[in-house]
């Protein structure tokens, strides 16, 4: 790692602090671990933005071609940011004694998940298109940033009804899990907290691939 490189993953992770992240760590791109199983869990059990979102499968590309794109990166800045889960919901997770289809098709803890996660997935999509945008400003032309979950700067994507582009194609971008990334490894990898599945606090992660 020369000097410059060395400064400048010390300035994105500052730069993410200050903007409002949890953690934030650079790592070595080694660290970062992809598997075929994780795009698996994208439709075992089938997530309803499956097909109807144009940054999830199977509108991005497949894991094997990310893993070779992958291994010609040399660092990365893996963000953390913690949302605690709120009363109502851990009641109605533990009535529901972890059985997450019913958990999932009950309406009261939907309205409650999307009020308390919707907004800290945006404020980190947010974050990691600003360190993204900072990267490319030093000199890193191929850095890439990758969300928590499903983008949502659209209330419904253009991909649910239509043949239509991208209606915000430069700041939309798929998930860590979308292009294969176990989340979970990935975060020992960094020795960074990040608990599957969590008790109290939900922690979502973003990733910015440095060259």
């Amino acid at each position: 790692m020369t000097e410059k490189v060395g400064q400048d993953l010390e300035r994105l992770c500052n730069l993410a602090q200050e903007l409002g992240v949890s953690h934030a760590k650079a790592i070595d791109a080694k660290y970062v671990t992809a598997d075929e199983r994780v795009r698996l869990k994208c439709q075992v059990p089938r997530c309803d933005d499956y097909g109807s979102n144009l940054m999830c499968p199977p509108n991005v590309m497949p894991v094997a071609d990310f893993i070779k794109i992958l291994s010609r990166y040399r660092f990365a800045v893996l963000l953390q940011l913690n949302c605690p889960i709120r009363q109502d919901m851990l009641k109605m997770i533990e009535s529901e004694q972890g059985c997450l289809t019913d958990l999932y098709q009950n309406k009261a803890f939907l309205a409650s998940f999307n009020k308390s996660f919707t907004p800290a997935k945006k404020k980190l999509h947010e974050i990691v298109h600003r360190i993204e945008s900072a990267a490319y400003s030093m000199g890193h032309t191929f850095a890439a940033g990758f969300i928590a979950g499903s983008c949502r700067l659209c209330a419904e994507c253009v991909a649910a009804d239509s043949n239509e582009p991208c209606r915000q194609p430069f700041k939309a971008r798929p998930s860590m899990e979308a292009m294969g990334i176990d989340v979970v490894q990935t975060a020992a990898n960094a020795e960074l907290p990040f608990k599957a599945p969590p008790n109290e606090t939900v922690v979502f992660n973003g990733l910015i691939l440095i060259e």
